[in-house]
This record gives C-alpha cells, structure tokens and sequence, in this order.
C-alpha cells in the first residue's frame, strides 16, 4: 500500500511538471459518515492542505488536479445508564480529486471524481462515569478499506492576484467497510470543505 500511494506521489509531481500553473491550498473541513449504519453520527472538524496543478483549455475551461493530506472521520455520543461514551473517528487521507475547472470573471465552479488513499486510522473512544473520564485510543488503519473513490463539486471566487476562497462538497461513493473488523457496514465518508488557495490565473 505504501508502494501504492508513493508511486502515485510521483506520478503526480511528474504530471505537475508540465501544468500550466500551480499552487496550493489549505482550509478546513467538516466530515461524518453516511450510510444505513451511520445514522448516529455527527460531523465532526478537520482540515486539509496540499497543492494543486492546472490545465487550461483556454481562459474559462481546464482540468485541476489535486494532491490533498485531509483528515476525515466522525464522532457519536451515547448513553447506557449512568455512562456516557463519545466516539471519534479520525481517518487521514490523501486525496485525489480530478476536476473540470469554469473560471467567469473571477466566479469558479469545479466537479469531478476523486480517489483517495488512507494513510492513518485513528478510533478515540471516551467512557465517563460521575466525576471520572477514560480515554482509549485504538489504531484502526487496516479495518477501513484502504482506497475510497467518490466526487467532488464545489465553487469560489478567485481574485486577480490569484488568491481564492472555495467551497466544496465531497461524498463518497463506496463503503469505507469493505474490508477489516467493521466489514459488512454500510458507511460512506461525506464531507465540506472551506479552503485559502494561491493558484497564479493563466
């Protein structure tokens, strides 16, 4: 898997190369999980940062690829008499996305599907009784398939010196349970994401 994701690293510098622009990006995101076995979940914060290379068919259409380390996941909270437990998944990413990119006068508006790698897994879980709190933290990264596939689709406004604002939505198209001690649950990662880019306009 590690062979996987850097082969895939270089494939992408080796590809950046050759764009017409590149920048990068930084920003915040708001995850959970979806699915029939995902509806007590809540969203929980996380973030992203990485860079991004683009293609320009002219000056209002190109593909922008992208190479993000982004922390998903989700948390729960539940009760059974006299004890709480709060329950939180953190699952660390990099994610691919390859989007078509329409630029209008500053206006942007991107979609496109997108791969992604797990590269840590992370279950934090907190039982607390009267005055007393245990935390128990549990490595879960081979219980979660390693490779997610979904899309993207979002949109910002770029300013003329090349800094933009973006919102984005990313939703999974496969269950992250394919495999692992959680196989069988039907869960999908879900997320929002706010981000800062520099990305020079062509």
């Amino acid at each position: 898997m590690k062979k996987l994701i850097l082969g895939v690293g270089l494939a992408l510098l080796a590809g950046t190369a050759s764009a017409q622009t590149m920048g990068i990006k930084a920003g915040l995101n708001y995850t959970t999980l979806r699915g029939a076995d995902a509806d007590n979940y809540d969203y929980r914060p996380g973030y992203t940062a990485g860079i991004t290379a683009r293609y320009g068919f002219n000056d209002m259409i190109g593909i922008q690829t992208e190479a993000l380390y982004t922390s998903k996941g989700s948390k729960r909270t539940y009760h059974t008499s006299d004890i709480e437990t709060e329950e939180r998944l953190r699952l660390n990413y990099l994610d691919i996305p390859v989007l078509l990119h329409l630029q209008v006068s500053g206006l942007f508006f991107e979609a496109g599907p997108q791969v992604s790698f797990l590269l840590k897994g992370n279950q934090i879980v907190e039982v607390s009784r009267a005055n007393t709190t245990t935390t128990t933290e549990r490595d879960i990264t081979d219980n979660p398939y390693p490779i997610d596939f979904g899309y993207a689709a979002g949109l910002g406004y770029r300013a003329p010196s090349g800094i933009g604002l973006g919102l984005r939505y990313n939703g999974g198209l496969k269950n992250i349970d394919d495999e692992g001690g959680f196989e069988g649950r039907e869960r999908r990662n879900t997320s929002f994401q706010l981000t800062l880019s520099y990305v020079p306009n062509f």
